[in-house]
């Protein structure tokens, strides 16, 4: 039993996978169809001649071959067309019983030789197993279906002792067959597997060279600027030509600015972290309030500077179990994003709730221009581009991916409720804690 749970694969992938599976090899299948329907003509014409030379009602043959011919003919015509799975199915199942049906047809009432369709019957096997490219489970089906008519035929309608003795021959090629189709099945499903790991290492290639990328920009941008601005000030106090007013009003921009980087790097070597393998989770219980209160500190000149007010509703009791650096991380980047494109002299709301299902949502709602569709998809991915904000100055798009791998580490989610109509919201969602004394 443990065997066949092992490669249960072989006969079935799961839903999902399986329509992946389809895909993958729906090239080869058309090229198969191909091939079995030009066997299937080429073996049909050479029979018909070799079956002008024989002693036999050549007038019930002609008829058979050419209908078969002109089927095979229109299905050949269908395979050089995008045929979905299932018509792919239903045209190898139809060559299989015009070819099937023919040779009864032939046997019964043109007196063709016995041993012609048990033959015929060796060849279906092979065709349908080897060549077809149907799956193994649709093949055992077809020719279980094709040996099941040539037992009721040998039965009940032509009872010839030759028929009865080529049934351990049948029953031996049906068996050996379909071994060999397991194993060509299992290659193909192996093969596809294979692909399927290749194609998501190379997405991961690609998601983590996005993300060096975006550390690259950060670092050549966001801190090489405050460390140019602090060199250039020294340079003009060192010759004398800044007074002391605008001495302390550029040592104040600049101070915001090396905050500004401070975070950053603090953020990005906590994210650098989380990555290495066997990183634990430093996990306890805050109060949703505490943090709110702590965050809003930070963009009192901000708020000032745009002149937004920001309103704070929060449940007292709501209390987290989480990694509290994370989580101070995602929604400083999150409340940072509502005041950079908050429209002047608007309002932001935050609001923290405990739902029903022991999570504790916090609601982050600022009025500006909505997101476009098409960067709403990218939210929360490395593959979002850097916008410019309400003052035209443009980040790296690496806040909010960073943020929602946090929450998911920390066993919660983000998300964007709306952003339409001039409003935006987005909500995180974090397991609840319970406050011990």
């Amino acid at each position: 039993m443990l065997f066949f749970s092992r490669y249960s694969y072989i006969w079935k992938f799961d839903k999902g996978q399986e329509a992946k599976y389809e895909q993958f090899i729906k090239p080869s299948n058309l090229t198969s169809l191909k091939l079995v329907t030009f066997l299937t003509i080429f073996g049909m014409s050479i029979f018909l001649i070799i079956d002008s030379f024989r002693e036999v009602d050549f007038t019930i043959i002609l008829d058979t071959r050419i209908g078969v011919l002109a089927i095979a003919f229109g299905i050949m015509w269908f395979a050089y067309k995008d045929l979905s799975f299932n018509a792919y199915v239903f045209c190898v199942i139809l060559i299989v019983t015009i070819s099937l049906g023919s040779a009864i047809v032939t046997a019964t009432f043109a007196e063709m030789p016995p041993y012609y369709l048990t033959n015929l019957l060796f060849l279906i096997f092979v065709l349908v197993v080897t060549v077809s490219g149907l799956h193994l489970r649709y093949a055992l089906i077809l020719n279980l279906a094709a040996l099941g008519t040539f037992l009721f035929y040998a039965h009940y309608v032509n009872r010839i002792p030759f028929y009865y003795s080529q049934y351990p021959h049948l029953f031996s090629i049906f068996i050996y067959i379909h071994i060999a189709g397991v194993v060509l099945e299992g290659r193909r499903r192996n093969n596809f597997l294979q692909f399927n790991n290749l194609t998501e290492q190379k997405v991961l290639v690609e998601e983590l060279n996005q993300q060096k990328n975006k550390v690259i920009s950060i670092l050549s941008h966001d801190v090489a600027t405050p460390m140019n601005s602090l060199s250039t000030i020294l340079y003009l106090q060192s010759r004398g030509k800044i007074d002391e007013k605008n001495l302390k009003s550029s040592l104040k921009e600049l101070s915001d600015e090396f905050n500004n980087v401070s975070f950053l790097l603090h953020s990005l070597v906590r994210w650098s972290r989380s990555q290495i393998q066997g990183f634990v989770l430093d996990k306890t219980t805050v109060s949703v309030l505490d943090l709110l209160e702590n965050k809003v500190r930070l963009f009192h000149t901000q708020l000032t500077d745009k002149n937004l007010e920001l309103k704070i509703q929060v449940d007292q009791a709501a209390y987290l179990n989480v990694d509290e650096d994370m989580i101070r991380i995602a929604l400083r980047n999150l409340i940072s994003n509502a005041i950079k494109f908050a429209k002047k002299n608007s309002v932001i709301h935050l609001e923290a709730t405990k739902n029903g299902n022991d999570m504790v949502q916090i609601l982050i709602t600022n009025q500006g221009n909505p997101i476009p569709p098409e960067l709403q998809r990218k939210l929360f991915t490395y593959q979002m581009p850097s916008s410019a904000d309400t003052k035209g100055e443009r980040g790296v798009g690496l806040g909010l991916a960073m943020s929602a791998f946090f929450v998911r580490l920390n066993e919660g989610r983000m998300y964007l409720v709306h952003s339409e109509k001039d409003v935006t919201s987005f909500c995180m969602e974090l397991p609840t804690g319970v406050y011990q004394q």
